[in-house]
């Protein structure tokens, strides 16, 4: 007798087949009811969403799900306890991935991360996700969710935001992972790999949340070389909201932003020198950015290359701690991140432009006029740090006074304008010369060529 008949005879084969049909039961109920990293310990399972203590729960997923299993997110079948979600979504999510809304304010229902990452969250427990100038710089009073943060033009109205369709509309033109059924947040993070980066203030390069445009299927920030410290060594970090010796982020004794992932080249991935990128809120394309190209003063080219990056001022910058007396030992040449100024989602001032820098609080109520101002004094010194009468965000020092001033103070009208301000001469808006890629051609004749921002 062969084999298999021997074993049939002994009644055995049976239960072979019994066990194996338990067996594959017992796997294909894995795949739907335990974590996934049962079975995939990639790096979702890694991820903030896929963690096994963090990781998404759906509140009303009580059919036993563990937490960070995909079925908090995407819905196999589109319904629960029978009754349907309302689907089918893409990428079989539970709701709609992205509603195509052309402005702010959004509501949940707008964007399938805002159901999570909003005030009345989905998530067992919540997600609070303060702004930039509280989980990193200390400075407490903003948004705490990231809904919060897109909406927060209700409150004030030189508010600005990320508009999502802006974002969708040139990510479907110009990153070859983005489809027309994508979500606009998928063109900085990828939500199978994001940390979690907001428990982490004083190292979020080892827990970023951004993936590059051009390598989606990969995190940046946490790798060797994706650090401000690589982008530059000119990286000075900022202080750290009320604190003279704890800089940025985090509050932490680095300084030099070997803790913090190179928003520069990450930023400027798409606010470059060469993409355009049309903005709904302004009505109007972005200014380029070059952040890369040197040259001081003598260089050329549109859009002339920022100082604020890699092209080094060419005269003295009268700058405030810890600036000014730099551990790097340099007092000219210091090139900044992105996020030392602006906000990443939305922020109550124009352009982005955080509520704190460097220690400093930053309200700004409108752009044309020197509110701008307000932002520049949190690292640059105005009237008020030289000891001069006129209060804070005044700039007669630096203009006109200092050795290395660029304007006498002769024909004040013809720049100023007549009547109003301090000894009859109207603030200058800061925009007209200070802003990305400019010089100081605005001022016609008496203007000296420097490159201003």
């Amino acid at each position: 007798m062969d084999g298999q008949y021997k074993l049939r005879s002994m009644g055995v084969m049976p239960v072979i087949r019994r066990r194996t049909k338990i067996f594959l039961i017992v796997i294909l109920i894995g795949l739907f009811i335990s974590p996934v990293w049962a079975i995939d310990p990639g790096p979702y399972r890694l991820s903030a969403h896929g963690d096994a203590s963090i990781g998404v729960k759906r509140t009303e997923r009580t059919d036993g799900y563990a937490r960070g299993n995909c079925a908090h997110c995407h819905e196999q079948h589109g319904v629960i306890g029978g009754v349907s979600n309302g689907g089918p979504y893409a990428f079989a999510l539970f709701s709609t991935n992205f509603s195509g809304a052309s402005s702010a304010p959004y509501s949940a229902s707008n964007d399938v991360c805002f159901l999570c990452h909003g005030p009345s969250s989905v998530q067992e427990g919540g997600i609070i996700n303060y702004d930039y100038s509280e989980t990193y710089g200390g400075y407490t009073g903003g948004p705490s969710t990231i809904l919060d943060a897109f909406n927060l033009v209700n409150t004030s109205s030189v508010a600005s935001y990320h508009n999502l369709k802006d974002i969708y509309n040139f990510a479907q033109n110009n990153f070859s992972f983005f489809t027309a059924s994508s979500n606009p947040c998928v063109a900085c993070h990828n939500p199978h790999l994001v940390k979690r980066i907001k428990t982490n203030q004083t190292d979020p390069a080892s827990y970023t949340v951004v993936s590059l445009p051009s390598a989606h299927n990969t995190l940046w920030g946490d790798d060797s070389g994706e650090k401000m410290s690589d982008f530059t060594n000119y990286y000075q970090a900022p202080y750290y909201y009320n604190s003279s010796t704890s800089y940025e982020p985090g509050g932490s004794s680095t300084y030099n932003g070997s803790n913090l992932p190179d928003y520069a080249t990450f930023c400027t991935a798409c606010h470059n020198a060469t993409n355009t990128i049309y903005s709904s809120n302004l009505g109007r394309n972005l200014r380029q950015i070059d952040w890369f190209s040197g040259g001081g003063d003598s260089a050329s080219g549109t859009p002339l290359p920022d100082k604020h990056g890699k092209n080094s001022a060419t005269v003295s910058v009268h700058l405030k701690n810890p600036f000014a007396s730099s551990q790097l030992g340099i007092t000219l040449g210091f090139v900044t991140s992105c996020t030392d100024c602006h906000e990443p989602h939305g922020s109550a001032n124009p352009f982005l432009i955080r509520r704190e820098v460097n220690g400093t609080i930053v309200s700004i109520s409108g752009t044309d006029s020197n509110q701008i101002g307000y932002l520049c004094r949190a690292c640059h010194k105005d009237d008020a740090a030289f000891g001069l009468s006129g209060g804070e965000n005044r700039w007669e020092y630096i203009h006109h006074i200092a050795d290395d001033h660029p304007y006498i103070e002769k024909q004040c009208g013809s720049c100023h304008g007549s009547g109003g301000g301090g000894g009859g001469k109207p603030p200058i808006s800061c925009l007209n010369c200070h802003k990305h890629g400019s010089d100081d051609s605005w001022a016609g004749y008496k203007a000296t060529g420097r490159i201003c921002f």
